[in-house]
């Protein structure tokens, strides 16, 4: 049964383009063939495609072979873990408004799950979720600092948490600022974050093994994406270091699918393991990048 399921969702992600393109030809159809004025045809288009404005936010892939490798897991109460597993993550934001300052920003909420999936092993259990929910606004920077190599500010409000309860739950909320910037080829965000105070803090060392902020490099060369991810604390002795790599496969003309590669080094992959060294290579398809 695990092995259908995994096999059903590397069909999703293989086939979630053509899908939508089909479903939305029959939609509009259907309601090109109901009997109503302009305004009830509107209102039943509504309830039909169930239109609710998403769009990707983050990466949105699935990763069958994740192997991790010289280093143990951590101890979270589950069954023995074998050392490769499936990953995936889902991305989505909704923007609800824009420029209300006058400067072109558009406010989001966005909402990105990654769980890692032990399908390999006997019971085929998750392994670890977490779940980050946030409120952000994006500002671009070309009505008040015309054109210049800083292209735009992201402030968030974020929390993030694995939804478990008791010595296993990890949660932590946090305030953020972004900055983007573009050289040639080279785009870069540079995030620094603050964290809040917590009522109950089940991680009160987070920031010393994630520090206050990340850096993420972006290199587009032709069809190829390259993104490196580095993050480290404030003495320098404790980090990581994310690789990723995607190009588009030859399956149709669309590039809505993607060869997805993904290296890990570090502190933080997820959050029951932010304060243990993780080494990992991933592999697998993305349906945005």
């Amino acid at each position: 049964m695990r092995f259908l399921l995994l096999i059903s969702l590397i069909y999703f992600y293989a086939n979630g383009a053509s899908i939508n393109y089909k479903l939305e030809k029959a939609r509009k159809e259907m309601i090109k063939s109901l009997d109503l004025n302009g305004t009830s045809k509107d209102t039943i288009s509504e309830i039909v495609t169930s239109s609710f404005n998403l769009k990707a936010y983050k990466e949105n892939y699935l990763l069958p072979a994740s192997y991790r490798y010289n280093s143990d897991f951590v101890e979270n109460g589950t069954h023995d873990s074998k050392h490769v597993e499936t990953e995936y993550q889902v991305s989505i934001k909704y923007d609800f408004a824009s420029d209300m300052l006058g400067l072109g920003e558009i406010y989001s909420f966005g909402y990105t799950q990654r769980s890692w999936w032990q399908v390999y092993a006997q019971s085929a259990f998750f392994r670890e979720s977490n779940y980050q929910p946030e409120f952000f606004v994006k500002i671009p920077t070309y009505k008040f600092l015309g054109k210049t190599f800083v292209k735009g500010f992201k402030l968030s409000a974020i929390h993030e948490s694995n939804g478990r309860g008791g010595e296993y739950e990890r949660s932590w909320n946090r305030l953020s600022l972004s900055t983007f910037t573009q050289y040639k080829n080279l785009i870069s965000e540079f995030e620094v974050w603050y964290r809040l105070p917590d009522n109950i803090d089940y991680n009160p060392n987070i920031t010393d093994y994630l520090g206050y902020g990340q850096l993420k490099l972006l290199i587009p060369y032709n069809k190829n994406l390259f993104k490196v991810k580095i993050r480290t604390n404030d003495n320098l002795e404790k980090g990581s270091l994310e690789f990723t790599y995607t190009h588009p496969l030859p399956t149709r003309e669309e590039s809505d699918l993607f060869l997805f590669v993904k290296t890990f080094n570090g502190y933080g992959e997820s959050l029951i393991d932010y304060n243990h060294y993780v080494n990992k290579i991933s592999i697998g398809v993305g349906i945005s990048r």
